[in-house]
């Protein structure tokens, strides 16, 4: 079957059809070809302005791309499906979309040549120093952009930072301002609490089994067992087709010949030339000359440095380096591979002149002898007939696993053993079930709803697998006595929770009143940075307020799932401080920020969103 896909991809119809998608992209670029696919509504409007899929899609790509360079190897791109990004990613194309027109009508603007400046000089176009076209594309196209896309993407950015920088570089504080973070950030206090223990708590809650069967069964669809299948699967692997291979010693001495005469292929000349640019009989007059001033025994490299026209050469003795024949005219390689080592040419005639040519020498790959070469080349040629055999499987593979709705016929086709694993969740399980592209074919609707055998699955190189459900198991609340620990144990919790808020609560009540007898843990003269106390403790301590100079009082929930009672008993403000340019320079970054993030609230709060 798909073979005769293929066949049909050859007609000319198909041919124009591909040709025609092939100019599409050259001349618009992917967004052309995804647009063909429109009609449906955009995901979201901003101000009039659509955000297309495509830019939904591109973003989502590049949030995969974050996360893989956030997490290296460790990151596992089948685990994060498009539907887990795409809402962030619609939301950050509104605040950018947001910012830019925002931008445009503050007048913050980028010109062409300052976006073409800033491309030549990234250094991730550029090679040696210098930027390249080819790599320029080359980065563009693996980031899924073209030139024009990723041109508009550097004029949006740059006008959205320019105009967070007008807030940043306008946002200043004066020296009070100063003076009175700096009061504020010395200040001290002095604080009373009492800890009231969840642990405790626990301790005192009471569970009855009536209480577990109440909530059991009214929160049933909490303990459900997740869906579960069962495959069956069979799996093609490289190295198993490596026993049925049988290497010959004619085809050893084939690839020995064929590694000689590519040795023989690489072969350099190293030459050396005296040129005289014209052939008229002046020039044939000293060329004579200088044959006879080499038959007496002159040097050749006096001679080429005295007479060669050729001005790169002349003063290295004529020397033209290690070369192919290839590289010269017929003429000059024929005479250059005729001679012999330090033998002088005669008079040979090109394009550019006359020349006496010099061989000074030769060099090629060594080529080790066949008894030296036999294991490698039989170890290569094994490689080599098992990955046309593993292609060639690979394809049938395909072929079957598609024409068919039964794994036992690609496993006949290629004499495999079926297999089966499960059952198993979609959070996987185990041996081939670890895999998560195993799984996620395992629960695909083509395996799990049409009763159809998966596509191929290439876990690795060499290494391939095609999945059928064996049986699906459906979810069902589990049973009672297999939840009754986990319910008693959130049932104890809850209760726990709730005497323990009361018990605060009382506390609180009592304090306020003055009859309060517990125990206060006191600090005095603390500042915001005190980690003597848990940090909701005294985080708290530093917002509150004192009653016309009496004691305040607040419950607290800590870290660790207390709550405290909290006494504030004094502030001490006399601090002596002097404002300084490291103070005024952190609350006018304090200030940059909250003005700017005021201004995108205003745009917000003003634009006109739509998301479908």
């Amino acid at each position: 079957m798909l073979q005769a896909i293929r066949d049909g991809s050859k007609g000319v119809t198909a041919k124009i059809i591909v040709g025609l998608i092939i100019l599409t992209f050259a001349l618009f670029g992917i967004e052309s070809i995804v647009a063909l696919g429109g009609g449906d509504d955009a995901p979201a409007e901003v101000n009039g302005e659509e955000i297309s899929e495509f830019q939904v899609q591109q973003m989502v790509e590049m949030q995969k791309r974050r996360l893989q360079a956030q997490f290296g190897e460790n990151f596992d791109p089948s685990m994060i499906k498009d539907e887990m990004l795409r809402e962030s990613a619609v939301e950050s194309l509104i605040n950018e979309a947001l910012l830019k027109q925002a931008a445009v009508n503050s007048g913050v603007y980028f010109s062409d040549a300052a976006i073409d400046k800033l491309i030549l000089q990234s250094p991730e176009f550029q090679v040696n120093g210098q930027f390249d076209r080819d790599r320029y594309d080359l980065v563009l196209r693996s980031a899924g952009f073209t030139r024009f896309t990723y041109r508009e993407l550097l004029r949006t950015s740059l006008s959205t930072q320019q105009a967070q920088s007008a807030w940043q570089g306008t946002s200043f504080a004066t020296p009070y301002e100063a003076k009175l973070a700096a009061k504020l950030e010395a200040q001290t206090r002095d604080f009373s609490f009492v800890e009231f223990s969840l642990a405790d708590a626990k301790k005192n809650a009471v569970v009855s089994d009536d209480e577990i069967s109440a909530f059991y069964e009214e929160n049933s669809a909490l303990y459900m067992t997740q869906d579960k299948v069962s495959i069956n699967y069979v799996e093609l692997k490289r190295d198993d087709l490596a026993g049925s291979i049988s290497i010959t010693e004619d085809e050893i001495a084939d690839r020995y010949a064929e590694m000689q005469a590519q040795a023989n292929a690489k072969k350099e000349y190293r030459a050396a030339h005296i040129l005289l640019l014209s052939n008229d009989e002046a020039a044939q007059k000293t060329m004579q000359e200088i044959s006879d001033k080499l038959a007496s025994g002159d040097s050749f490299e006096a001679l080429a440095k005295e007479y060669s026209e050729d001005d790169t050469s002349k003063y290295a003795g004529g020397d033209l380096g290690f070369a192919s024949e290839e590289i010269y005219e017929t003429a000059f390689a024929q005479a250059l591979v005729s001679l012999e080592k330090d033998q002088v040419s005669g008079v040979v005639e090109t394009r550019d002149g006359l020349h006496l040519i010099k061989l000074v020498d030769v060099r090629q790959p060594e080529v080790a002898s066949l008894a030296e070469l036999s294991d490698s080349i039989e170890t290569a040629l094994r490689q080599e007939a098992v990955q046309v055999e593993y292609l060639e499987a690979l394809e049938t593979l395909k072929d079957e696993a598609f024409s068919s709705t039964n794994i036992d016929v690609p496993a006949k086709a290629l004499n495999l053993t079926v297999k089966s694993q499960g059952p198993f969740s979609e959070m996987g399980g185990a041996g081939i079930a670890e895999n998560r592209q195993v799984v996620m074919a395992s629960f695909s609707d083509v395996v799990l709803n049409d009763g159809a055998n998966s596509e191929v699955i290439e876990l690795n190189d060499g290494h391939a697998v095609v999945v059928h459900l064996n049986e699906f198991i459906e979810s069902k609340v589990k049973p009672l006595a297999e939840v009754s620990d986990q319910i008693k144990s959130q049932l104890i919790d809850r209760k726990a929770a709730e005497m323990l808020a009361k018990q605060a609560s009382e506390a609180l009540d009592s304090a306020k009143a003055g009859n309060f007898t517990g125990s206060w843990t006191r600090e005095s003269g603390k500042t915001r940075s005190f980690t003597g106390a848990d940090s909701t403790i005294v985080d708290a301590a530093f917002a509150m307020a004192l009653n016309d100079g009496v004691a305040s009082y607040q419950l607290v929930n800590t870290q660790g799932g207390n709550q405290a009672l909290l006494r504030l008993d004094a502030i001490s403000r006399d601090v002596s401080v002097s404002e300084t340019d490291d103070e005024i320079q952190k609350v006018s970054r304090a200030k940059s920020y909250n003005e700017f993030k005021a201004y995108y609230q205003y745009q917000l709060d003003n634009a006109d969103i739509d998301k479908s």
